[in-house]
């Protein structure tokens, strides 16, 4: 369609100077206006985007929020992503909430939508709603690696039945092997289940290819820890200093000390047995803000927006390429 409308222009340009020069300088430069007009908003969205792949949040929310008004529907909701990334959760929800309470929301955009509302919720301590969205999107067959991770994470944190969570995990697994969050999920649900052998096996590849991740070494160190490997867990709480640490980062710098302390004294001989230190530190789950997800008042009041923002989209690749590629560049941090 694109092409034939590409076509059509051409055509315009050409008639427009067979009838006079002057005519056909001021279709091209309408025509100019007009794509400037059009491409202006992409632009601007790509700037943000590049900006918060460059770690400058600022300016990735100064380019996204001076177009949000004219994004399409993938534009708003790969800018809702960043904004989880950056910490401003309540701005992301916003977002994401009026799409999702549509309900006649195309079922993969809603599942888009939803698979970034579960990464705020999770950011806000509403676990079970997180869980919830996580589990929607899985059981739509909507899954991708950051998803499994965050799922398997999920359950961990709120306890669920440990056979119930590794199962999950190891199908996490089994479809990425290679993710670092993934991986550290594994581990994690071995080492609760006393088999410190596999989980210390799991945790070398975590560690091995993300040397700056600070949940492997912490994680390592428990395992250690556990097999009582004392200096070995020494020498990797040594190195989570110089790790990166971001929002999603979800062990505490607190809960580092308590278990390098800890170390040292089994190391000293002070501590005679290990205590069981849990693999996350996380806020306590809170109770969610009242607000009604299938209010139709918000809901119908922006359909008209949404369906006016899917059948005008301009953009390159698909929401989900987008998000994705978004997600593989925030995942290393």
């Amino acid at each position: 369609m694109k092409f034939l409308w590409a076509i059509l222009a051409v055509l315009v340009v050409v008639f427009a100077f067979r009838k006079s020069v002057i005519m056909g300088i001021i279709v091209l430069l309408a025509g100019a206006a007009y794509l400037a007009y059009r491409l202006y908003p992409m632009i601007y969205a790509a700037k943000g985007q590049q900006a918060f792949q460059a770690g400058d949040y600022a300016a990735a929310k100064e380019y996204s929020e001076k177009v949000y008004n004219r994004m399409s529907f993938n534009q708003r909701v790969s800018y809702a992503y960043m904004l989880v990334r950056m910490g401003e959760y309540d701005r992301a929800l916003e977002i994401l909430d009026a799409y999702i309470s549509l309900r006649n929301l195309d079922p993969k955009d809603k599942n888009t939508a939803k698979r970034q509302r579960c990464l705020a919720y999770y950011r806000l301590g509403l676990y079970s709603e997180a869980l919830k969205d996580a589990q929607d999107v899985r059981e739509a067959g909507y899954v991708t690696n950051t998803l499994y991770g965050l799922m398997g994470m999920l359950m961990l944190v709120l306890g669920k039945d440990i056979s119930e969570t590794t199962k999950l995990c190891e199908e996490a697994y089994d479809y990425d092997e290679d993710d670092r969050d993934i991986q550290d999920n594994v581990s994690i649900c071995y080492y609760l289940q006393g088999d410190y052998d596999m989980a210390k096996e799991i945790n070398g590849y975590v560690r091995e290819e993300n040397p700056e991740f600070t949940e492997g070494y912490y994680h390592g160190a428990q395992i250690a820890v556990k097999r009582g490997e004392y200096r070995e867990a020494r020498e990797m709480l040594d190195k989570i200093p110089s790790c990166s640490r971001t929002v999603m980062t979800t062990v505490s710098e607190e809960a580092v000390k308590l278990l390098s302390d800890e170390v040292d004294d089994l190391i000293s001989g002070k501590l005679k047995e290990p205590f069981d230190t849990p693999p996350f530190t996380l806020p306590e789950a809170v109770e969610p803000d009242e607000y009604d997800e299938d209010d139709e008042e918000n809901g119908e009041s922006i359909y008209d927006e949404y369906n006016k923002l899917k059948n005008d989209e301009e953009k390159s690749e698909s929401i989900y390429d987008e998000i994705n590629a978004l997600e593989k560049g925030g995942s290393e941090e």
